[in-house]
């Protein structure tokens, strides 16, 4: 009996002593993740501008909330002319942060040795703020500033945006884990601008797809009373609504690209929404506008097209829709393949560009190949052709000698086809030829560009004016 009891004792201490270092073994674990996190910043300090040679200082700091003033951080220390480092391993739970960083002179800060800001420039004092997603976890933060001459500022702080309670103040991201915006999303955050690039990444990984994903943004906006042009460039689709009118619709697969649309608004909060959807790769978007005029452009209601006007079907994929005769004009939007316009009645002199009107009213030019229609182009009326963007005519050339031409990446055969054109095709000059002109830069109507052997078009401008590229 009392060996029975010895031997059940001697197990029972066994797994007692298996269990003590078990848990301290973990104990020790967690406590080295959480200690890798650091109470304070490493603060070092040099007597130039350029973080260079033997630091003057060194020291571990709280904050970095500065305000010297025309003074020096330390009696060590230069009053101007100064630049300091600060490092600090930071424990952050999941999700997005806004860092702002005040400086006077200049500052850049990194996060896990990604450059989020970068301000190194001389300044009076100002604030800039960038967005992040991190992971939860300890991830390193560095920072850099200078001071030039003048008032010495130095601040960084951040907070969590995407779990902010309370409205949103910037841009409403409704982020989706499939590319037609449906059913609940899977985020919601206050992003501070619609200025990402995400290459082959997540907008929030473990929440948001890397792929097959897309985003609605919504804000009400201040402008003043004016002529707007809006600009997105996006990879995928995108599409922007301003005070409720859908002025870009890019809706379709595409490398990175940027449309732009102008438009008149009355001034005050103007509601905007900009969709986005990234199918596969790479994916990129951002949000962009200027006011180009305080006084709105007059906007006449287009008439409505008399009964029997002519009519054309678009045989191009995704057809341009733009604000002139010309693919350096503004794009309306993209018509897709089979949409019938109607054609207003005027062409351009060339007879490359016709004025046509879709179903909802909105009227722009279209360029003549991607268009069938049985009427013919060269009976419209001639509009006085307004000067392309820039204040130069854009000069065209003609496919001659040559039923088919190949339009190639560079100048000469060796480089790879980009696409096949028609003999009769009129094409634009994108600017450039090669040393001896006997090769040159072309841009079609649809916006692909690509080299052609200058003997198998035909152009009133001298191809020896062209600019010679490299």
């Amino acid at each position: 009996m009392n060996r029975q009891l010895l031997s059940s004792t001697h197990r029972l201490w066994r797994v007692g002593l298996a269990l003590l270092i078990v848990t301290g073994l973990w104990a020790i674990g967690n406590q080295t993740a959480v200690q890798g996190a650091e109470a304070a910043w490493n603060a070092t300090y040099w007597n130039n501008t350029r973080l260079e040679g033997d630091p003057v200082l060194q020291r571990t700091e709280a904050a970095i909330d500065y305000d010297w003033g025309d003074g020096a951080p330390h009696e060590l220390v230069n009053d101007d002319n100064f630049s300091a480092r600060w490092t600090r391993w930071i424990y952050f739970e999941g999700g997005t942060y806004r860092f702002t960083a005040t400086m006077d002179d200049g500052m850049r800060v990194w996060v896990d040795n990604n450059l989020l800001i970068d301000a190194w420039w001389d300044s009076q004092v100002r604030s800039i703020s960038r967005d992040i997603y991190l992971t939860p976890g300890e991830h390193q933060v560095r920072v850099e500033y200078y001071e030039a001459g003048g008032k010495a500022v130095a601040r960084l702080s951040w907070v969590r945006v995407d779990a902010i309670p309370g409205p949103v103040t910037n841009w409403r991201g409704e982020y989706f884990n499939n590319r037609s915006l449906s059913g609940s999303p899977v985020l919601v955050r206050d992003d501070l601008n619609i200025d990402f690039n995400w290459g082959v990444g997540s907008p929030a990984p473990g929440t948001v797809n890397s792929d097959q994903f897309s985003v609605r943004w919504t804000r009400n906006l201040p402008l003043n009373a004016g002529r707007y042009r809006f600009s997105v460039t996006s990879d995928d689709g995108a599409r922007l609504w301003v005070n409720n009118q859908l002025i870009i619709d890019a809706w379709y697969d595409r490398a990175t690209e940027t449309s732009s649309a102008e438009v008149n608004v009355p001034g005050g909060n103007i509601p905007i929404k900009l969709e986005y959807y990234e199918n596969q790769g790479h994916a990129e978007v951002r949000l962009n506008w200027v006011q180009v005029s305080s006084v709105p452009a007059p906007t006449p209601t287009p008439a409505p097209p008399a009964v029997g006007s002519p009519t054309a079907l678009v045989v191009a994929g995704a057809l341009n829709l733009r604000t002139g005769p010309g693919i350096g004009y503004e794009r309306i939007t993209a018509v897709p393949y089979g949409t019938q316009v109607t054609l207003t009645g005027y062409r351009n002199a060339a007879a490359n560009w016709v004025q046509v009107q879709l179903a909802d009213g909105r009227q722009g030019w279209m360029h003549v190949n991607y268009l069938r229609t049985t009427y013919p182009i060269a009976s419209l009326a001639v509009i006085d052709e307004p000067t392309a963007p820039g204040g130069t005519t854009t000069q065209t050339a003609t496919v001659v000698n040559a039923n088919y031409l190949n339009v190639r990446s560079g100048p000469g055969v060796s480089y790879n086809v980009v696409i096949v054109i028609a003999r009769g095709n009129v094409v634009e000059l994108a600017g450039f030829r090669n040393a001896n002109a006997t090769w040159v830069k072309i841009r079609l109507a649809n916006g692909v560009e690509g080299w052609v052997n200058a003997r198998y078009l035909q152009s009133s401008y001298p191809f020896s004016n062209l600019t010679v590229s490299n």
